[in-house]
């Protein structure tokens, strides 16, 4: 089961990222998929495909920086049990009418390898693992399980958007 941190980082720390990442000027790029309708056969898609997309900024892949804004979420980082990083990604879900499970899927498939979730808006949507656990979209929520455990994310209906970050690391 994953381990639910509340309150994750403190006022002080947390309130520069939520200002940043939730923020008007944050960069987003445009992604045709939340799963890759390539690997299907693993991942089944749960969702109407002309609902399988969303909006991401990759920060770090694979041992390289891949955005100035990595630096930004040093409290986050800091505040990990890490040796290395493998993957930082934050995405962002607009609103739909209904909830929208994408489908379930692991990060990648590293023995040993952790996936933390960091949550930096409240709002109805969740993270859903294949036992059925739900962990509720909570601001300056971390969420930790390993990376080889299926889960789905959503979309929501009471908020403009669901917003998360997505660190994946040894």
């Amino acid at each position: 089961m994953p381990e639910i941190y509340d309150d994750f980082l403190s006022k002080e720390q947390w309130e520069p990222i939520r200002d940043l990442i939730c923020g008007d000027n944050f960069p987003w790029y445009w992604t045709e998929h939340v799963l890759n309708e390539d690997r299907e056969d693993e991942h089944p898609i749960l969702c109407d495909p002309m609902n399988n997309f969303q909006f991401f900024h990759e920060m770090y892949h694979h041992n390289l920086s891949t955005s100035n804004q990595l630096f930004n979420l040093s409290p986050i980082l800091d505040g990990l049990n890490l040796r290395s990083l493998v993957r930082v990604k934050a995405n962002l879900n607009v609103r739909t009418e209904e909830i929208v499970r994408h489908g379930f899927h692991t990060d990648f498939d590293y023995d040993g390898c952790t996936t933390s979730i960091f949550y930096c808006n409240t709002n109805d949507g969740y993270t859903e693992f294949e036992d059925g656990t739900k962990v509720e979209s909570v601001e300056n929520r971390l969420i930790t399980f390993p990376t080889q455990m299926m889960h789905s994310g959503t979309t929501c209906t009471n908020s403009k958007s669901r917003i998360i970050i997505n660190i994946n690391y040894f």
